[in-house]
C-alpha cells in the first residue's frame, strides 16, 4: 500500500513539475531586464507626463522588478511610425510596451496610407491610464475665437501629422460645422505646438485640456487659450460647457461617423505589447498595470501633476478594439469623409 502511494505522488509530482516549472521561468524573466516604453508622442506633453508617471510605479508589481525606461519617439505623422515599428520590428517578448497616439486605432480603418501596415485588435492590450478628450483651442491673438466666427474667418491650426487627433479634430469640423480652419502639418508634439503658437506661427491647436492644466496653467488664468470643441463621446469634466464634435453632427449617419472617430478615446493613454508576446507575460503586465492603477503612490503623484486616473483594463480593451475594427462600412466611408480622405 505504502508502495502505491509513494508511486501516486511521484505521478503527481511528475504532473505538477512541468507547470510549476514554467511559473518559475516566468517569475525569473524579467530578472535583470529593462522593457522599453516607446511612447509615439513628443516630449513635455501629457503622453510624456503619463508615461513617465506609470515608469516609476509599475516595475514593483512586474516578478523581477525590472527597470521600465521611456522613450520618446515622437509624435509628427500622428505616432503611426510607431504603431508600426511595435507591431512589425519590436521584440515579441514582453520587453517592449508601446503607447501612441489613440488616433491611431482609427486611422487603419480611415486612412487609406496606413490599411493594412498594423492592425489594433490583434495587439496585446495592457490598459488604458485614462479617458482624456482632444480638445481644439484657440490662441488670444486668433482672428476668430468662436465656432460661429470660425465659420467665416479663416484661423490657421497646427498639427503633428493627418493621423493626429490635432488634424482630425479641424478637418471634421470643416465638414460638420463649415469652419475654416486650416492645418499647417509637421509639428512634434503638444509643447512644440505650444512654442509655434507663442511665436505667432499658429493661431490654434490640438491636445488633451489636461496638458494645458498641467504644463501651461497660465495659458488658462490669463485667458490665453479657449477651447472650442471636445472630441469625446461626452463633454470633459474640465470643460463643462464646451460642446463635443458629436453634439456638432447633424445627422445619424454623421453621427454614427463621428462616433467611430471620438471611440479612440477609450485609448487614450493605452499601453500595448506586440502581437505574439507570451501569454503569460501579458497577463503578468496587466496584473501590475492594475496594480499600479490603485497605487496610493501613484495616484498622489498623478493628483499633483493634475492628472486624472481612469484606468480600463486591458481585456476590456481587446473587446473594445475588436468592435472599432468591425465597425460598418458606411460609418466607416463617412468616417473618411470627414476626415478629408
Amino acid at each position: 500500500m505504502i508502495a502505491h502511494h509513494v508511486v501516486a505522488l511521484r505521478m503527481l509530482a511528475l504532473l505538477l513539475l512541468p507547470g510549476a516549472a514554467n511559473a518559475q521561468a516566468a517569475n525569473e524573466f524579467y530578472q535583470g531586464k529593462t522593457i522599453s516604453f516607446v511612447v509615439g508622442a513628443g516630449a513635455g506633453g501629457s503622453y510624456d507626463i503619463y508615461a513617465r508617471t506609470l515608469a516609476a510605479h509599475m516595475p514593483q508589481y512586474i516578478p523581477g522588478n525590472p527597470q521600465i525606461v521611456v522613450k520618446m519617439a515622437g509624435g509628427v505623422g500622428g505616432g503611426i511610425s510607431t504603431a508600426i515599428q511595435i507591431e512589425h520590428s519590436a521584440p515579441k517578448d514582453g520587453t517592449v510596451m508601446g503607447m501612441t497616439q489613440h488616433t491611431n486605432v482609427i486611422s487603419q480603418l480611415t486612412e487609406p496610407t496606413v490599411a493594412g501596415k498594423y492592425d489594433v485588435s490583434r495587439w496585446r492590450w495592457v490598459g488604458n491610464m485614462a479617458n482624456l478628450r482632444n480638445v481644439l483651442a484657440v490662441w488670444h491673438t486668433a482672428p476668430a475665437r468662436t465656432l460661429e466666427e470660425a465659420r467665416t474667418t479663416e484661423v490657421i491650426v497646427g498639427a503633428t501629422g493627418r493621423n493626429s487627433p490635432t488634424f482630425i479634430v479641424p478637418q471634421a469640423l470643416n465638414i460638420l460645422a463649415g469652419t475654416k480652419f486650416k492645418m499647417v502639418l509637421g509639428y512634434n508634439g503638444v509643447a512644440d505646438l505650444n512654442l509655434a503658437m507663442e511665436r505667432g506661427e499658429i493661431q490654434a491647436r490640438g491636445g488633451s485640456w489636461v496638458s494645458v492644466v498641467a504644463q501651461t496653467p497660465a495659458y488658462i488664468t490669463e485667458k490665453k487659450l479657449t477651447a472650442l470643441v471636445v472630441d469625446g463621446l461626452t463633454r470633459d469634466p474640465l470643460l463643462p460647457d464646451v460642446p463635443t464634435l458629436l453634439e456638432l453632427a447633424n445627422t445619424p449617419e454623421q453621427k454614427a461617423a463621428v462616433r467611430v472617430i471620438s471611440g479612440a478615446n477609450e485609448f487614450s493613454r493605452a499601453v500595448f505589447l506586440p502581437p505574439g508576446t507570451p501569454e503569460e507575460r501579458v497577463d503578468m503586465l496587466r496584473q501590475a498595470f492594475d496594480k499600479a492603477m490603485v497605487d496610493p503612490a501613484l495616484l498622489a503623484q498623478a493628483n499633483k501633476l493634475k492628472l486624472p486616473i481612469e484606468p480600463t483594463s486591458g481585456a476590456a480593451l481587446d473587446k473594445i478594439a475588436k468592435e472599432v475594427v468591425s465597425s460598418s462600412s458606411d460609418s466607416i466611408a463617412l468616417a473618411r469623409k470627414l476626415l478629408g480622405e
